[in-house]
Protein backbone atom coordinates (compact mmCIF):
# COMPACT_ATOMS: atom_id res chain seq x y z
CA UNK A 1 0.00 0.00 0.00
CA UNK A 2 1.52 3.43 -0.93
CA UNK A 3 1.19 6.14 1.74
CA UNK A 4 -0.67 9.18 1.04
CA UNK A 5 1.14 11.95 -0.90
CA UNK A 6 -0.63 15.17 -0.53
CA UNK A 7 1.32 16.79 -3.66
CA UNK A 8 0.19 14.31 -5.89
CA UNK A 9 -3.03 14.83 -8.13
CA UNK A 10 -5.52 12.30 -7.04
CA UNK A 11 -8.08 13.29 -8.82
CA UNK A 12 -6.18 14.36 -12.29
CA UNK A 13 -5.02 10.63 -12.20
CA UNK A 14 -8.16 9.12 -11.59
CA UNK A 15 -9.60 11.53 -14.45
CA UNK A 16 -6.98 11.22 -16.80
CA UNK A 17 -7.00 6.95 -15.93
CA UNK A 18 -10.87 7.71 -16.63
CA UNK A 19 -10.79 9.42 -19.83
CA UNK A 20 -8.27 7.26 -20.99
CA UNK A 21 -9.98 3.90 -20.74
CA UNK A 22 -13.66 5.08 -21.28
CA UNK A 23 -14.22 3.85 -24.48
CA UNK A 24 -13.02 0.36 -23.99
CA UNK A 25 -14.66 -0.36 -21.00
CA UNK A 26 -18.01 0.94 -22.41
CA UNK A 27 -17.48 -1.62 -25.33
CA UNK A 28 -16.31 -4.29 -22.72
CA UNK A 29 -19.13 -2.87 -20.42
CA UNK A 30 -22.31 -3.10 -23.08
CA UNK A 31 -20.57 -6.55 -24.75
CA UNK A 32 -21.04 -8.39 -20.85
CA UNK A 33 -23.96 -6.54 -19.95
CA UNK A 34 -25.83 -7.96 -23.36
CA UNK A 35 -24.63 -11.36 -22.88
CA UNK A 36 -26.18 -11.87 -19.45
CA UNK A 37 -29.08 -10.23 -20.28
CA UNK A 38 -28.90 -12.62 -23.11
CA UNK A 39 -28.60 -15.16 -20.78
CA UNK A 40 -30.88 -14.63 -18.18
CA UNK A 41 -34.03 -14.19 -21.03
CA UNK A 42 -32.71 -17.46 -21.97
CA UNK A 43 -32.70 -19.52 -18.48
CA UNK A 44 -36.02 -17.59 -18.08
CA UNK A 45 -37.80 -18.96 -21.19
CA UNK A 46 -35.80 -22.16 -22.06
CA UNK A 47 -38.16 -25.36 -21.44
CA UNK A 48 -36.79 -27.99 -18.82
CA UNK A 49 -34.79 -30.17 -21.56
CA UNK A 50 -32.28 -27.54 -21.92
CA UNK A 51 -31.90 -27.04 -18.35
CA UNK A 52 -28.00 -28.35 -17.77
CA UNK A 53 -26.93 -26.57 -21.01
CA UNK A 54 -28.25 -23.14 -19.48
CA UNK A 55 -26.87 -23.54 -16.20
CA UNK A 56 -23.57 -24.59 -18.05
CA UNK A 57 -23.46 -21.09 -19.74
CA UNK A 58 -25.47 -19.22 -16.61
CA UNK A 59 -22.15 -20.98 -14.45
CA UNK A 60 -19.88 -19.76 -17.23
CA UNK A 61 -21.23 -15.96 -17.21
CA UNK A 62 -21.21 -15.61 -13.44
CA UNK A 63 -17.33 -16.54 -13.04
CA UNK A 64 -16.38 -14.18 -16.05
CA UNK A 65 -18.89 -11.39 -14.73
CA UNK A 66 -16.72 -12.21 -11.39
CA UNK A 67 -13.11 -12.36 -12.91
CA UNK A 68 -13.93 -9.38 -14.57
CA UNK A 69 -14.86 -7.31 -11.47
CA UNK A 70 -11.77 -8.59 -9.72
CA UNK A 71 -9.70 -7.39 -12.18
CA UNK A 72 -11.12 -4.27 -12.38
CA UNK A 73 -10.83 -3.87 -8.94
CA UNK A 74 -7.40 -4.67 -9.12
CA UNK A 75 -6.67 -2.35 -11.78
CA UNK A 76 -8.51 0.75 -10.09
CA UNK A 77 -6.28 3.05 -8.65
CA UNK A 78 -6.04 2.31 -4.43
CA UNK A 79 -7.74 5.53 -3.68
CA UNK A 80 -10.89 4.70 -5.85
CA UNK A 81 -11.08 1.16 -5.35
CA UNK A 82 -14.03 -0.41 -3.30
CA UNK A 83 -14.16 -3.51 -1.56
CA UNK A 84 -17.39 -4.52 -2.47
CA UNK A 85 -16.16 -4.76 -6.54
CA UNK A 86 -14.09 -7.28 -4.62
CA UNK A 87 -16.44 -9.07 -2.57
CA UNK A 88 -18.50 -8.72 -5.45
CA UNK A 89 -16.43 -10.84 -8.05
CA UNK A 90 -15.38 -13.29 -5.42
CA UNK A 91 -19.46 -14.29 -4.42
CA UNK A 92 -19.94 -14.31 -8.31
CA UNK A 93 -17.07 -16.54 -9.00
CA UNK A 94 -18.26 -18.76 -5.98
CA UNK A 95 -21.84 -19.03 -7.06
CA UNK A 96 -20.92 -19.57 -11.06
CA UNK A 97 -18.31 -22.34 -9.41
CA UNK A 98 -21.62 -23.74 -7.34
CA UNK A 99 -24.14 -23.91 -10.08
CA UNK A 100 -21.59 -25.78 -12.39
CA UNK A 101 -20.28 -27.72 -10.01
CA UNK A 102 -23.59 -29.05 -8.11
CA UNK A 103 -26.96 -30.78 -8.77
CA UNK A 104 -29.88 -28.04 -8.23
CA UNK A 105 -31.57 -29.89 -5.48
CA UNK A 106 -28.36 -28.98 -2.96
CA UNK A 107 -27.62 -25.65 -4.27
CA UNK A 108 -31.14 -24.11 -4.32
CA UNK A 109 -31.45 -22.70 -0.72
CA UNK A 110 -27.63 -21.75 -0.60
CA UNK A 111 -27.86 -19.85 -4.15
CA UNK A 112 -30.95 -17.82 -3.08
CA UNK A 113 -29.32 -16.70 -0.13
CA UNK A 114 -26.43 -16.23 -1.63
CA UNK A 115 -27.83 -14.35 -4.91
CA UNK A 116 -30.20 -11.93 -1.66
CA UNK A 117 -26.45 -10.93 -0.43
CA UNK A 118 -25.22 -9.89 -4.16
CA UNK A 119 -28.02 -8.05 -4.87
CA UNK A 120 -27.80 -6.14 -1.66
CA UNK A 121 -23.84 -5.64 -1.72
CA UNK A 122 -24.29 -4.67 -5.94
CA UNK A 123 -27.11 -1.97 -4.71
CA UNK A 124 -24.81 -0.37 -2.36
CA UNK A 125 -21.93 -0.67 -4.40
CA UNK A 126 -23.50 0.88 -7.44
CA UNK A 127 -24.98 3.88 -4.74
CA UNK A 128 -21.64 4.17 -3.38
CA UNK A 129 -20.08 4.28 -6.89
CA UNK A 130 -22.86 6.56 -8.32
CA UNK A 131 -22.36 9.28 -5.05
CA UNK A 132 -18.56 8.97 -5.95
CA UNK A 133 -18.67 9.78 -9.67
CA UNK A 134 -20.97 12.32 -8.82
CA UNK A 135 -18.23 13.96 -6.76
CA UNK A 136 -16.04 13.90 -9.90
CA UNK A 137 -18.33 15.66 -12.05
CA UNK A 138 -19.27 12.85 -13.85
CA UNK A 139 -23.09 13.45 -15.13
CA UNK A 140 -26.21 10.73 -15.62
CA UNK A 141 -25.41 8.91 -12.56
CA UNK A 142 -29.38 8.91 -11.45
CA UNK A 143 -29.66 5.47 -12.92
CA UNK A 144 -27.05 4.10 -11.01
CA UNK A 145 -28.81 4.93 -7.85
CA UNK A 146 -32.06 3.99 -9.11
CA UNK A 147 -30.74 0.48 -10.11
CA UNK A 148 -28.71 0.18 -6.86
CA UNK A 149 -31.70 0.60 -5.11
CA UNK A 150 -33.35 -1.58 -6.77
CA UNK A 151 -30.85 -4.31 -6.27
CA UNK A 152 -31.33 -3.90 -2.59
CA UNK A 153 -35.11 -4.14 -2.66
CA UNK A 154 -34.81 -7.69 -4.66
CA UNK A 155 -32.10 -8.99 -2.15
CA UNK A 156 -34.46 -8.05 0.59
CA UNK A 157 -37.17 -9.77 -0.89
CA UNK A 158 -34.93 -13.00 -1.15
CA UNK A 159 -33.74 -12.59 2.10
CA UNK A 160 -37.65 -12.76 3.27
CA UNK A 161 -38.88 -15.08 0.98
CA UNK A 162 -36.42 -17.75 0.58
CA UNK A 163 -38.76 -20.61 0.19
CA UNK A 164 -40.43 -18.95 -3.02
CA UNK A 165 -37.33 -17.58 -3.92
CA UNK A 166 -36.02 -21.12 -3.84
CA UNK A 167 -39.13 -23.15 -5.81
CA UNK A 168 -38.61 -20.66 -8.85
CA UNK A 169 -34.30 -20.63 -8.94
CA UNK A 170 -34.38 -20.48 -12.37
CA UNK A 171 -36.57 -17.63 -12.47
CA UNK A 172 -34.77 -16.02 -9.66
CA UNK A 173 -31.10 -16.73 -11.89
CA UNK A 174 -32.73 -15.21 -14.40
CA UNK A 175 -33.97 -12.23 -12.81
CA UNK A 176 -30.56 -11.39 -11.49
CA UNK A 177 -28.40 -11.63 -14.64
CA UNK A 178 -31.04 -9.60 -16.63
CA UNK A 179 -30.93 -6.99 -13.52
CA UNK A 180 -27.19 -7.06 -13.65
CA UNK A 181 -27.27 -6.96 -17.23
CA UNK A 182 -29.78 -4.04 -17.88
CA UNK A 183 -27.73 -1.81 -14.87
CA UNK A 184 -24.64 -2.61 -16.47
CA UNK A 185 -25.91 -1.60 -19.86
CA UNK A 186 -27.29 1.75 -18.59
CA UNK A 187 -23.86 2.49 -16.71
CA UNK A 188 -22.06 1.54 -19.94
CA UNK A 189 -24.68 4.04 -21.60
CA UNK A 190 -24.17 6.76 -19.59
CA UNK A 191 -19.93 6.99 -19.16
CA UNK A 192 -18.38 9.61 -20.58
CA UNK A 193 -15.37 11.57 -20.68
CA UNK A 194 -14.51 13.68 -17.60
CA UNK A 195 -14.11 17.44 -18.78
CA UNK A 196 -11.91 19.67 -16.32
Amino acid sequence: MEHFDASFDHVGDFVDRWNSGVKKTRAWMIVLAVLLILVGAASAFAPLSLYELIQTFVSVALMVGGVVEIATYASTPELFRSPTSLVMGVLNVLLGVMLFALPAYLTAGTIVFLLAFLFIIAGADRITSARHLRYFGVEGTGLATVTGVLNIVAGAAFLFMPAISSVALGYVMAAYLMVGGVSLLAEALTMKPIER
